[in-house]
Order: structure tokens, then C-alpha cells, then sequence
């Protein structure tokens, strides 16, 4: 998957060369690895439910996936959606039209997806162990990223109605962004009331940014054949 993000990263930052045949291609092919990345982050969550019923999803975060038995199904899970999160990035960036595009939206998602590979490479300890270092990182980078994360929803929606071809998307995408960044700011509450549904909070808020994941990369796709 890297080996391919970054061919395509090479191919698209020749954009302006590449025949607009050539360029449909590789941008259908960001769209896709991203759908398929995101399909398997969805489905490694789902299973690592049923791997691991020690762990309470209505308190505990899915990063605690990472550490323990089946540990390395959530490290997968991070990295995928990276590379997902990357591969919308480059797809926005060169097959939105610039009325409709987000420059500081890009940036923001860009900080998410870098975020989710620290998230990956420092895990998070275990409820109820001693804090190290490695788990200071992860705390600190993850409401960080997920706060960028809810901005980066929010601008980018709010540009799509800029442009007719992406105006019909905005109806659908702009309230799910509202809804990620309320849902930040309920679950940073929970987190800090230590209510008992901190889990159930993040996953909720992860269930709404793959349906706004989902729905824009598709729209992404489906409108490629008419960029230039």
C-alpha cells in the first residue's frame, strides 16, 4: 500500500503532464485504496470486539486494541487508516476545483493522518498501568489529532458548495462535520468526568467520520472524470 501511495504521489505531483486519461486513472485509484483501506479499518475494529470482550467498548478507547493479545490487528488498523487518510488527501488536492477546495482543511487532515501513524508507533498503556513515556505521547497526540480531525470535516465540507459538482455532496457531509466536532468536545467531557462512556463516545465519533469519509470519497470518485 505505501509502494503505491507513493507511486501515485509521484504520478499526480506531475499533474499538469500526465494526460487527463492518465490523471482520471491514478486519481480512481487514490479513491479506491482509500475505500478499501477505510473498508478494513472498519472491519478490524468490528472483529477485534469479538477478539478481545475483556476490554469494555463503553469505557475503554480502541487504541487499548494495540496492546495484548491480537495487538498487532490494531497497529493494522492505525496504519490503514493512514493510508487512507493520505490517499483522500491527494484526491482532494488535485480533483476539487479550487473554489471548492479547503487549503487549511488539507493541512488539518494531513496532521490527522501523519497523528494516526504516531498514534500506531507510540501505543497507549492498558487501564490501570503505570504511565510511560511511550503512553504520554499517545495521550497527548490524540486529542490533538482527533480535534484537527473534526476542523479539517468542518472546513472542507463548507467549501464543497462552492461548486456545483460538489454542492449536491455538501447537504450530506457539511452536518456530519458539525456533528464530529460536537461529538470531540462530548467525548473530551467524558473523558475528563471519567463517566464510564469514553469508549462508547470515540466510537460513535469514528462511526460518524467513516460514513463522511465514505461519502466523500465516493463522491470524489464519481467526479474525477470531470476535473481538468
Amino acid at each position: 500500500m505505501i509502494f503505491y501511495l507513493y507511486n501515485a504521489l509521484r504520478r499526480v505531483s506531475r499533474h499538469s503532464r500526465l494526460k487527463k486519461v492518465d490523471r482520471i486513472k491514478v486519481m480512481k485509484q487514490l479513491a479506491t485504496l482509500a475505500l478499501i483501506c477505510i473498508t478494513y479499518f472498519v472491519f478490524a475494529i468490528v472483529v477485534l470486539h469479538f477478539l478481545r470482550p475483556d476490554l469494555n467498548p463503553m469505557s475503554r478507547p480502541t487504541s487499548e486494541y494495540a496492546v495484548g493479545k491480537y495487538g498487532f490487528l490494531m497497529t493494522t488498523a492505525f496504519f490503514s487508516m493512514s493510508v487512507a487518510s493520505f490517499s483522500l488527501l491527494i484526491g482532494l488536492s488535485k480533483g476539487v476545483p479550487k473554489p471548492a477546495k479547503s487549503r487549511i482543511g488539507l493541512v488539518l487532515l494531513g496532521i490527522w493522518a501523519v497523528g494516526v501513524l504516531v498514534a500506531m508507533s507510540f501505543p497507549i498503556n492498558p487501564e490501570g498501568t503505570e504511565l510511560t513515556t511511550t503512553s504520554t505521547i499517545h495521550r497527548i497526540n490524540g486529542p490533538s489529532i482527533f480535534l484537527s480531525l473534526s476542523i479539517a470535516t468542518v472546513v472542507i465540507s463548507s467549501r464543497f458548495r462552492r461548486d456545483e459538482n460538489w454542492k449536491p455532496l455538501y447537504s450530506s457531509v457539511f452536518p456530519l462535520s458539525l456533528i464530529l466536532l460536537v461529538l470531540f468536545f462530548i467525548t473530551g467531557a467524558n473523558i475528563a468526568a471519567k463517566t464510564g462512556f469514553e469508549g462508547l463516545c470515540q466510537r460513535t465519533f469514528l462511526v460518524m467520520f467513516v460514513t463522511w469519509f465514505i461519502l466523500t470519497t465516493l463522491h470524489l470518485r464519481s467526479t474525477i472524470a470531470n476535473f481538468e
